[in-house]
């Protein structure tokens, strides 16, 4: 192979003899640079710009370098011929090895199985209770809820004087209680209602807009008891069986409203009494 260029415009061959040292002459190709990672074939042909070579040259190097490495390649297999058998006969039984691999795979396999069932099935447990708890906290509130109804229409039905059925026993007479005239003692029950009226009575003095305090606090707290009750469906077990109690209250209230607005005489306490009256009503 010839890797030498001639420049120059003489014909003599005796110049170009004496000029043959001093021309550049293109470094064999590494081996190295073909054994780079990031190898580019573009990249290595443009770095050769400068090389002094043509391309026909290149070609033959490049083959002749080939050449060289497949001669390479053939000599070291024959040299190592005899382990290149041993090595086949050390791969002899390697399919039991496998076998036992993908056996012990499939048993680690079921065992992950096993462990992931068990965390649904545990996470599907405890879905279920955190959905129990939800709907025990609903329903506590619901039953709170209608505690506080039943409470206030227990009051309102005392200071109104309802009568309801009483389960309360009656009271124990006490040394120390206080005697009315006659010398009979008076029970706790009877002092706390008297002493109750008669803040009552002492309120009913001063009347706002035409209507008494006391029945104003009355038609007050009937409009709170229909509005806790409006939060709960009106076909609860509970507000049905407290239907005929509430209408009761309601009637007495309206009567008591009808009465004031008969005797009130001006325009706009009468029209606030019957703003009041509508609201009960409906």
């Amino acid at each position: 192979m010839s890797n030498r260029f001639y420049f120059g415009g003489s014909d003599s061959g005796s110049d170009v003899d004496d000029n043959d040292a001093s021309l550049p002459f293109p470094k064999p190709l590494e081996r190295s640079t073909f054994l780079a990672p990031d190898f580019d074939a573009a990249a290595f042909l443009s770095s050769l710009s400068n090389r002094f070579q043509t391309l026909e040259d290149l070609q033959t190097e490049l083959r002749e370098l080939s050449q060289i490495l497949n001669k390479e390649l053939v000599d070291l297999v024959n040299d190592n011929y005899q382990d290149f058998l041993l090595l086949g006969s050390t791969l002899y039984g390697g399919e039991e090895k496998i076998e036992d691999i993908r056996l012990g795979l499939l048993g680690f396999e079921r065992d992950v199985k096993a462990v992931r069932d068990k965390v649904d099935a545990r996470r599907n447990e405890v879905a279920e209770l955190l959905r129990q708890k939800k709907a025990l906290r609903q329903e506590t509130s619901v039953g709170q809820a209608l505690l506080e109804i039943a409470e206030r229409l227990d009051l309102l039905e005392e200071k109104l004087e309802i009568s309801t059925p009483s389960t309360k026993q009656p009271a124990t007479k006490v040394k120390d209680q206080p005697r009315d005239d006659g010398g009979e003692l008076w029970d706790d029950e009877w002092v706390e209602e008297t002493t109750t009226n008669d803040i009552d009575e002492e309120l009913d003095s001063v009347e706002v807009d035409g209507v008494p305090p006391r029945l104003k606090r009355r038609t007050e707290e009937f409009l709170i008891l229909k509005h806790l009750a409006s939060k709960h469906s009106p076909q609860h077990p509970f507000l049905l069986a407290q239907e005929g109690r509430m209408r009761t209250i309601q009637e007495i209230l309206l009567s008591d409203l009808e009465m004031t607005i008969k005797q009130e005489t001006e325009i706009k306490n009468k029209q606030n009494l019957l703003q009041i009256r509508g609201a009960i009503a409906e």
